[in-house]
Order: C-alpha cells, then sequence, then structure tokens
C-alpha cells in the first residue's frame, strides 16, 4: 500500500501538470493526408519487415508488415522527410510533399550493410543513434536470433555478442540459463544481469518454489523468462560497461534491455507461425551391457576379489538404462499476431502455444501466454499513450534429478550405477500385474525409470506483466514521460513420492504444496530535454525519479504416512504425520534519481555524462545510499580532414569511466533476525507457545558492493561499411565483496555478512560483421564475435583462501573442490595431483615437503616423491574453469527465394571437475551390484581401490558447437493463391555437432545454481543432457 499512498499522488499530480503544460502549446489541427509504400531489399527484391518508418523531426512513425508495407495516417499538408531503418540495412530518406487530404507512395530499396550508424539504439531509458553511442552496447537482430527451439530470451543472445556468455543449467524443457555480461564480478552475491522489458525492470528471481529433491536438494529452477516469448522480442541490446551506470545499483553486471513488437497502421493483418520438431539425446556415456557386467562380477568372485553374495543380485537380462530412461521427444509451438490500427492508434496482439517434452520420459514444459501492445496519438502527435500487457500461464513437469551426488541421488545417478543384469518391470506370475523391478531391501539405490515415471512434480506458474506510458511534448524540445509497470506471478508446486517407491517407501508416501508469489511495482517520472537550436551540435539532458517495490511470499506444508497413492499431494491431511509448516514474507524499496547528459558536435564528437542516486532498504542505517557517475566520449577520427579518404568508411575511438552497485542481498540482510523455533517452547497458562531465537548476526555497516569500469574502444568500417566491427578493452574493479565470513564468539550465529575483499575482471571483445556477397540472385553476410576474459581476486579481506565447490560421492562427498585464493582465479580447481597407477592397483600422487612460518603462511614448497594417501600439503592448484577464450560465428545467406543461416559456439581452455566420471569409473560398485562405464576397466585401478579426488578427475573442458543451421524458401504467395502477404517453410537443426574431449554428456556446465554466483563453475554432476533436435515450421502472413 505504500506505493498507492506515496506515489499514486506524484503520478497523478505529475500526470496532469505534464497535459497543463501540453495545454499551453497551439494545438495544430491532424490532417487527412497520407503516406504509403512499400519495403523491399535492394539485391533479392524481397519485402523486408520491421522496418521502422520515422518522420525525421517528429515522433511520428509506424513499422513494415510482413509483406514490406506501411501506412502513415493522419498527416497535415506539408513538406516531410521520412527515413526508414532496420538492423543490418542502411538507413535512406526520402521527402515527400503532401497537400491538404492527399495521398503520397514511396518506395524504399534497403541496401545490407553490416552496420549502420544511423541504426536507433534503445538504451538505459531511452533510444539513441549508433552513431552518438559512448558506452559499449551489442545489439541483437531479433528476427535473425529466433531460429530453432528458442524458449526464452537468453537463447537468442548466445554466440551473438561480444562479451556475453551464456550457459545452459541443463538441457530439460524450460531448464534455466546462467548469463554472464563480462564474467562475474561477485562472489557470494548475485551476478546476473539486469532485465528491462519495454522500461521497465523485470524482478530476475526464480518463479517456482523448490520442490522436494530425492537426495535431499531440489532440482534446479526453471528458467524465469520463460514467461516471455521470444517471436514477440523485435530488438535486444545489451550494455555492459559506463552505459550500464544509468541503472545504478542494479548495472553493475550488465543490463539486458528488450523491446516488443508494436503494432502498425492501416489495415488489419495477421502473422501465423507453427513449428513441429523431435529431439534426442546427443550423447551416451558407454556403461557396460548386462552381458559385460555379469561376465566381469563372475570372474572377480572366482578371483576371490568380491564376495559370492552378490552373485545373487545378477539378473540374466540386459538393459542399456541410458536408453531406457530417454526417448524421441516432441515440441510444437504455435503464434498467432493481429496488428493494425488508424494514424492515431496502433495494436498488435498475439497468441502463443508451446509444448515440449523433454528427452528424458515423463517430463515437460507447457506456455500459454497472450500479449497486448497498444499505441495511441493525441494533440498532433505531442501526447503519446502506450500500453504493454503480458499474460502467461506455465506448466512444469519436473524430473526427479539432482546435480549433486551421494547414495540418495536421483534418476541421472541410478541411471549410471543401476544393475544392468535386471529388467525395468516385473510381472507377477499369479496376477499377471506388472511392476517397476526394484532391489530388495534398498531404498538408496532405485530403478531409474521408475523415479520418472512414478514421482509426481508438477509447477504451474501464472505471470502478468504490464505498463502504461504517457509521453507529453511539451515546449522548446521539453518531453515529459510518466510510465507504471507490475510484474507480478504466482507459483504453486506439488511434489509426492509413492508408497510404491522406495523413495516414497521409507515415508509411507510424502507429499508437498509449495506457493511462491511476488510483486513487483515500478514507477518512473522523466523529463527530456532536447532542443534543436543548432544544425552542428546537439544537446540532450535527461532526469528521472524511480521508486520500485518488492514483495515475495512463500508458504510450504508437508505431509508423510499416507495409507493409499490415490490422493496424491492433493490432500495434506491424510497423512499420518503433517511436518511444520512454513512461510515467510520479502518487503523491500529502492528509489534512485538519475540525469544523464548527451552532447555532439559536427557528428564527430560526443560526450556523456551520467549521474545517479539510489537508496535501498536492504543496507545498513548508515550505508542506504550512495551515488553511482559515469562518464564516456568518442571521437570519430574518420571524419577528421587529416585522415585519407577511402581507407576507413569509418574510424572511431571510444573510452569510458563508470561505477555501478550490486545490492543482491536479503532484504534484512544488516538486520537481527528471529524465527520460530521448536526446541524453544514455553508454558503460559495450560499451553505450550512456540518462542523465537535468532538466526543471523546483525551488521548495520552492511553497503552494496561497487565496480568501478573502465573501457577503452575502437569501432571501424572498411568499403562503405561492408566490413565492420570493434575491438574494446576493459578492466572492472570491485570491492566491498559481500561475504559471509566467521566472527569472534560470544555470538548469536557464527558467521555474518560483511563486505571485504575485491576482486578484478579484464578482457578483449572483439567483433566483425561482414557482407561477404552481394548480387541480385545472392548474398552472403557473416559475424564473428572474440571474447577473451580473465578474473582476479584481488583480496579476501586478510584471509589466505575461502573453499568453495564440493565433491559428490563415493565416499568424498564433503571434500573441497576448489579454492578461492587471492591472486588466482575464480573458478580454481584445488586438490592432489595424480600421477598414475602402481601396480598393485593403487592409485598415485605428488608428496610435496611444505614450510611455513608462525601465523600458517607457507614459506617454501618441494617435491618429496609419491604417495597414495594425500594430505593437506599435497593440494595444489590443478585446473581453472575459466575459458581461454570463446568464439561465436553467424553466417546468413540467400539465393533467389532460398536462405540459410548458421551459428557456432566454441569454448577453448577451461576445465572442468567430472564428479560424474569420479562415481561412475567406479570399479568396487560391482561389490554392490552397482554399474560403471566400461572405459574404467583398463584403467588398471584395483577394485578395492577407494576414488580420491585429484586432478585425474579434470578434463579439457574445450568445444566446438554447431549451435544452430536453418534454411528455408519464402513462398510469392499472392502470385499463387491471390491471397495473404507472403509464405515461408522452414527446417531448422539445434545441437547438431558436439566436438569436444571431454567424456560426459556435455563439457558447457554450470553448478550449483541455487547459490547465483560463480565460485562453484565447471563442476559435472549428471546434468540433465542438452537435446539434438531438429524442426519445421511455416509462417504466414495475410
Amino acid at each position: 500500500m505504500a506505493f498507492v499512498r506515496y506515489l499514486l499522488p506524484a503520478f497523478v499530480g505529475n500526470l496532469l501538470w505534464a497535459i497543463a503544460l501540453g495545454a499551453q502549446a497551439p494545438a495544430v489541427n491532424v490532417g487527412t493526408a497520407s503516406i504509403t509504400g512499400r519495403v523491399i531489399d535492394s539485391v533479392t527484391q524481397r519485402p523486408v519487415s520491421d522496418v521502422a518508418i520515422v518522420i525525421e523531426g517528429t515522433r511520428r512513425g509506424t513499422v513494415t508488415r510482413e509483406d514490406g508495407s506501411f501506412v502513415l495516417g493522419g498527416l497535415a499538408a506539408g513538406s516531410y522527410t521520412i527515413r526508414a531503418r532496420r538492423i543490418g540495412y542502411g538507413a535512406p530518406t526520402q521527402t515527400v510533399t503532401l497537400p491538404a487530404g492527399g495521398t503520397a507512395t514511396l518506395r524504399f530499396s534497403l541496401d545490407r550493410v553490416a552496420a549502420i550508424l544511423e541504426e536507433v539504439v534503445t538504451t538505459g531509458y531511452g533510444t539513441q543513434r549508433r552513431l552518438a553511442i559512448t558506452g559499449s552496447i551489442a545489439t541483437i537482430d531479433a528476427d535473425a536470433a529466433n531460429v530453432g527451439v528458442v524458449t526464452n530470451v537468453d537463447q537468442m543472445i548466445q554466440g551473438r555478442a561480444p562479451g556475453v556468455h551464456m550457459t545452459q543449467n541443463s538441457g530439460e524443457p524450460g531448464g534455466g540459463a546462467q548469463i554472464r555480461i563480462r564474467g562475474g564480478t561477485s562472489i557470494s552475491a548475485s551476478n546476473d544481469p539486469l532485465y528491462v522489458i519495454d522500461g521497465v525492470p523485470i524482478n530476475n528471481i526464480a518463479t517456482q518454489p523448490s520442490g522436494l529433491g530425492v537426495g535431499g536438494e531440489p532440482p534446479l529452477p526453471r528458467n524465469p523468462m520463460n514467461m516471455l516469448n521470444p517471436s514477440d522480442i523485435a530488438s535486444i541490446s545489451v550494455l555492459k560497461d559506463a552505459a550500464a551506470a544509468i541503472y545504478g545499483t542494479r548495472g553493475s553486471n550488465g543490463v539486458i534491455v528488450i523491446e516488443t513488437k508494436k503494432g502498425t497502421g492501416g489495415g488489419p493483418s495477421m502473422e501465423y507461425d507453427v513449428s513441429a520438431g523431435t529431439s534426442s539425446m546427443n550423447r551416451y556415456l558407454g556403461l557396460m551391457g548386462g552381458d559385460q557386467f555379469r561376465q566381469y562380477v563372475q570372474e572377480q568372485v572366482a578371483a576371490g576379489k568380491v564376495g559370492t553374495g552378490v552373485l545373487a543380485l545378477l539378473g540374466q537380462t540386459s538393459t542399456d538404462w541410458e536408453r531406457a530412461i530417454s526417448r524421441t521427444a516432441t515440441t510444437v509451438n504455435h503464434n498467432l499476431a493481429f496488428s493494425g490500427g488508424t494514424a492515431g492508434t496502433q495494436y498488435r496482439a498475439s497468441l502463443n502455444h508451446m509444448n515440449q517434452q523433454g528427452v528424458v520420459i515423463d517430463n515437460g514444459f507447457k506456455r500459454y501466454q497472450a500479449r497486448l501492445n497498444a499505441a495511441h496519438q493525441a494533440l498532433d502527435g505531442r501526447l503519446r499513450l502506450g500500453l504493454n500487457l503480458t499474460g502467461s500461464h506455465v506448466k512444469d513437469d519436473y524430473l526427479p534429478f539432482e546435480n549433486t551426488g551421494g547414495f540418495e541421488g536421483g534418476v541421472f545417478i541410478n541411471t549410471v550405477i543401476f544393475n544392468p543384469t535386471v529388467p525395468v518391470t516385473t510381472t507377477d506370475a499369479t496376477t499377471g500385474e506388472s511392476t517397476f523391478f526394484e532391489v530388495p531391501g534398498q531404498t538408496s539405490v532405485r530403478n531409474p525409470v521408475a523415479l520418472a515415471s512414478e514421482i509426481v512434480d508438477l509447477g504451474t506458474t501464472t505471470r502478468s506483466l504490464g505498463n502504461i506510458s504517457a509521453d507529453l511534448d511539451l515546449f522548446g524540445g521539453l518531453t515529459g514521460r510518466v510510465n507504471v509497470g507490475l510484474d507480478r506471478f504466482d507459483s504453486n508446486r506439488g511434489t509426492y513420492f509413492p508408497r510404491s517407491n522406495p523413495v516414497g517407501a521409507e515415508f509411507q508416501g510424502r507429499a508437498r504444496q509449495a506457493n511462491r508469489n511476488n510483486t513487483s511495482k515500478t514507477i518512473q517520472t522523466i523529463l527530456t530535454f532536447h532542443p534543436e537550436y543548432s544544425t552542428r551540435q546537439d544537446f540532450e539532458l535527461l532526469g528521472g525519479y524511480e521508486f520500485l517495490e518488492n514483495t515475495l511470499n512463500e508458504f510450504s506444508a508437508e505431509s508423510r504416512g499416507f495409507l493409499t497413492d490415490a490422493s496424491g499431494f492433493n490432500s495434506l491431511s491424510s497423512g499420518s504425520l503433517v511436518q511444520p509448516l512454513f512461510s515467510r514474507r520479502e518487503d523491500s524499496r529502492t528509489v534512485g534519481f538519475f540525469s544523464r547528459a548527451n552532447y555532439s558536435f559536427a557528428d564527430r564528437y560526443f560526450l556523456t555524462g551520467v549521474l545517479r542516486r539510489d537508496g535501498s532498504s536492504r543496507f545498513g542505517v548508515g550505508n542506504k545510499w550512495a551515488v553511482f557517475p559515469a562518464i564516456s566520449g568518442s571521437w570519430r577520427i574518420s571524419e577528421e580532414s587529416f585522415m585519407p579518404r577511402g581507407l576507413f568508411s569509418e574510424l572511431r575511438l571510444r573510452a569510458g569511466w563508470g561505477k555501478q552497485g550490486n545490492p543482491a542481498v536479503p532484504p534484512y540482510a544488516s538486520l537481527i533476525l528471529l524465527a520460530a523455533d521448536g526446541g524453544s517452547r514455553y508454558v503460559f497458562g495450560d499451553r505450550a507457545v512456540t518462542g523465537f531465537s535468532p538466526t543471523q548476526n546483525p551488521n548495520p555497516n552492511l553497503k552494496w558492493e561497487e565496480t568501478a569500469q573502465t573501457n577503452v574502444a575502437l569501432d571501424y568500417g572498411f568499403l562503405n561499411n561492408r566490413f565492420s566491427g570493434s575491438v574494446e578493452y576493459y578492466v572492472k574493479n570491485t570491492s566491498d565483496l559481500l561475504l559471509t565470513v566467521p566472527v569472534a564468539q560470544p555470538a548469536v550465529v557464527s558467521t555474518r555478512l560483511e563486505n571485504i575483499g575485491k576482486t578484478r575482471n579484464k578482457g578483449l571483445e572483439m567483433s566483425l560483421d561482414a557482407l561477404l556477397l552481394s548480387r541480385p540472385s545472392m548474398t552472403w553476410s557473416s559475424g564473428l564475435v572474440l571474447d577473451v576474459q580473465r578474473n582476479e581476486v584481488v583480496d579476501l579481506g586478510g584471509r589466505s583462501f575461502l573453499s568453495t565447490g564440493r565433491v559428490s560421492g563415493e565416499g568424498q562427498s564433503g571434500q573441497v573442490s576448489q579454492r578461492i585464493i587471492p591472486g588466482e582465479a575464480i573458478g580454481t580447481f584445488y586438490g592432489p595431483e595424480f600421477i598414475g597407477v602402481t601396480s598393485s592397483g593403487q592409485q598415485e600422487f605428488n608428496k610435496y615437503k611444505v614450510t611455513r612460518d608462525a601465523s600458517g603462511r607457507e614459506l617454501t614448497r618441494v617435491l618429496d616423491g609419491k604417495t597414495t594417501s594425500p594430505g593437506g600439503d599435497d593440494y595444489v592448484i590443478i585446473g581453472d574453469a575459466n575459458p581461454a577464450f570463446s568464439l561465436g560465428l553467424r553466417s546468413q545467406a540467400t539465393f533467389g527465394r532460398f536462405d540459410a543461416s548458421l551459428l557456432v559456439n566454441t569454448q577453448q581452455g577451461n576445465d572442468v571437475f567430472n564428479n560424474t566420471a569420479l562415481v561412475y569409473a567406479t570399479k568396487g560398485n560391482a561389490k554392490r551390484g552397482k554399474n560403471f562405464i566400461a572405459t574404467a576397466l583398463g584403467d588398471g585401478v584395483g577394485i578395492d581401490e577407494p576414488q580420491i579426488y585429484s586432478s585425474r578427475w579434470i578434463e579439457d573442458g574445450s568445444f566446438v558447437r554447431l549451435q544452430n543451421i536453418t534454411v528455408g524458401y519464402t513462398f510469392d504467395l499472392p502470385r499463387f493463391t491471390g491471397a495473404g502477404r507472403s509464405s515461408r517453410v522452414y527446417l531448422s537443426g539445434d545441437n547438431l555437432l558436439l566436438m569436444t574431449d571431454y567424456s560426459g554428456y556435455d563439457p558447457e556446465v554450470h553448478t550449483d545454481a541455487s547459490t547465483n554466483s560463480i565460485a562453484t563453475r565447471g563442476i559435472d554432476y549428471l546434468h540433465y543432457p542438452r537435446p539434438r533436435t531438429i524442426t519445421g515450421g511455416l509462417r504466414v502472413s495475410f
């Protein structure tokens, strides 16, 4: 209610004030003249859609339809200059004179160019010509990126923007992704970028409540951006350096600005896109089959290395459990869009339904989405009203798996180790009833097909996202804007472990229901002053106020001990043992004042300054406010008289510095917290009352992490910008790291959150866009992005290291796999060095002799032979999860009415800890009737040798991936049918080829997503495999 009580009056007041000022300006009668036209590709002569058609010097405009047509109506008599803009094309202008009530027809023929300086780019709280941008902003053509099976915006970014790296958390339908812009800057706080959709910041937290994990930890969350249909996206801009400073506290990890498609004027039009595809497993691990496993066990028993009791566990069949849990999955996607309007009002409405099966049985993802965009102009275009509404309903069918190990694993750990000599199901000879086979007396080793089939884990998320805006041209280049946004989701999740499965049998059935809802409210009031006082100089001043309020509620209830599985999770009261309830509420608010000034002279010299002051309720009393400045500039060297003509089409030097903050801590992190404690019960009268106990040490001095970034870049273009790109170098220094550290006792608890430590990220980014061929019957363009990043821990507040990462399974659980060490990169693997296997089958490691001073600091380290039982002094740096470089290559071509596109991603030089191999290469599994990988038979390690975490399990994670290849054909629909505007059929393949020496499912892994940090990257423990997908589709417009 604080939002309404304090800010609604301000909103209404600002709106009335802006309208009143606007009313003072002389009104101009809206005319009845109009401009119609069509835009085509100059080479292929095919229509070009989504081209922005704008009247120069005004805010009037529209976009072209699928057939390239456009209508600009409601114009007064006079002369107008019309410009056509679209990413990848030139931006030509035409001048037209309209008589009163007349109509003019224009035809634009756009030339393809690799980069265009007149392109308009969406930036923070506004737009700019690319020519005038002084910061580091990457733009992505949404239409070119939306190919294949794309469920969310994250997948559209991969391999298309330098300095932006996406790692898929898993290959499950709707699976989450990790986006890092110029690397991660924080160790324990969030490294996720800020998403802004149509000017409204989005709360990119997990939408689904956590479920019950088979092994005690819940499955990885799905992607919170699944609510947005990629087909509704018009453009994506990625703000990487000082350009993100306008967002202050939320900009330290970069900003992804998304603009959705808008309506067009003229008569109504319709677009329909349908696609269907199949997905299959891309790789298999190569486990032993039943015959091979049976023979191995029998040989070990005969040799006296395994007891005869294990023979009773051997069956007579041969089951390939990887293939038993997998399937050929289907994906169907429908998109339907309507657009149209008049000269003063335009609209676009769209519907989407997507149904995606997982390549592992019994899991999937469904999305139902509706979207409406409407715009209205009044007062001769000086008042512009906007409405964006998105409603989505997502259904998630989860698979019971976790990316952790141990003896209580889910589907994938049991797929690896389950006995291959037993069948999937057995049939009762008396009743004829078929049931899943389970190992008698075992609860920690389970039939993976039964886990996937019998455990129920369903989630639904309903999300509403929208904003209303009003822009008014006041006087003398002054424009006012008010934007109010709302983002709300409501999620429910029900989980049931049935009595028929060993996971649920130990509880006599286990059920849980959980709810999670979040409401984010935003209000922005902005004034922009952009006078037209000189033909050589341009000046724009922007100032604004922003208020954000966020409320999160969670509730869950669990029950155990059911007489029947019939009610599943729908009747918790049927259980005999109801668990303690859980509920919580979090509130937080952020207030920001911001300004930005842009100045240019002769389209040659450009300067931008940004200043933002933010206040957050999350931090200590004395540190709730902070100031975040930035300054950047550029110089078009190619426009100087001393530069030889013809050498460069464009040569521009950019430089900038800015500071951003990271507020990603819990809302009450600076306060002492109390929680209900079942162990603290007090008797009042005749009843016991549950008391409260403290759970968190306060820190009144808690403040934001701060990142200061310096960026230097050179933009270039040759041959009329047919070849263009940029080279950028950046340094990001982050201070006041938010870390949980031990505190002196006595205290409430043993740790608290403090600001200590520093990190540094630096890197080199290169991009090249090329128009390689441009002929009437054929075009070919390509793009390349190269990213080299290095991160370093500068200081840990006097600590020599922090332990992070972990090892799971085979008696190694609890072992640390990574350390954060000053002077080293985050993601450094730390352990003993494996050097071979002895003749007796024992693993051997390097042994070191170490001397230390009184404080424990290492002074000397000398190699001192070999050992089969490494100790603490034998642990050294054994790997680095960070790549030496990553590269993305894209290419598009047309031949007549055929078109084709290609996207390749590669990452080189990164190490991966294959925790999966540590488990599936253990021969000792055979003693308990558990399987292992066939290649382990020749590794020389004895059957009695325990597994030891070491460099043996660190593998080269370099890879080259054919991410997508698409071919299409566009029909001349009007010629053949006399109706419709255009039609295109296409065939697309995703993840068709993966070239790597890595032995697991996929070397591109992300671990420990629940901490949302980079501290445990590069650890692979049985991730859901990324599938290979073939998709065919049809797109028709009328």
